[in-house]
């Protein structure tokens, strides 16, 4: 018996712990980028851009390409 209340707390935290992260990353996260200017003109220029902030690698996004070869000339003019 005092394996199955281990269990039902253990789950019920972890449900817990997945609802604050959600409330977080749902909820908080996108309060806070509408609040603070800053950051409200950051997300409102990606999105101009087309630019997806979730992504790791920015391959396909022309702008990483232009300052790419912007960088490569400048250093290769050394």
């Amino acid at each position: 018996m005092n394996i199955s209340f281990g269990l039902t707390r253990r789950l019920g935290s972890f449900v817990l712990a997945l609802l604050v992260t959600f409330a977080v990353i749902y909820g908080a996260l996108p309060w806070l980028t509408n609040s603070v200017d800053i950051l409200h003109r950051m997300s409102v220029l990606l999105e101009d851009q087309g630019i997806d902030p979730s992504r790791y690698y920015y391959t396909d996004v022309s702008q990483v390409a232009e300052s790419e070869n912007y960088l490569r000339t400048a250093l290769d003019s050394r």
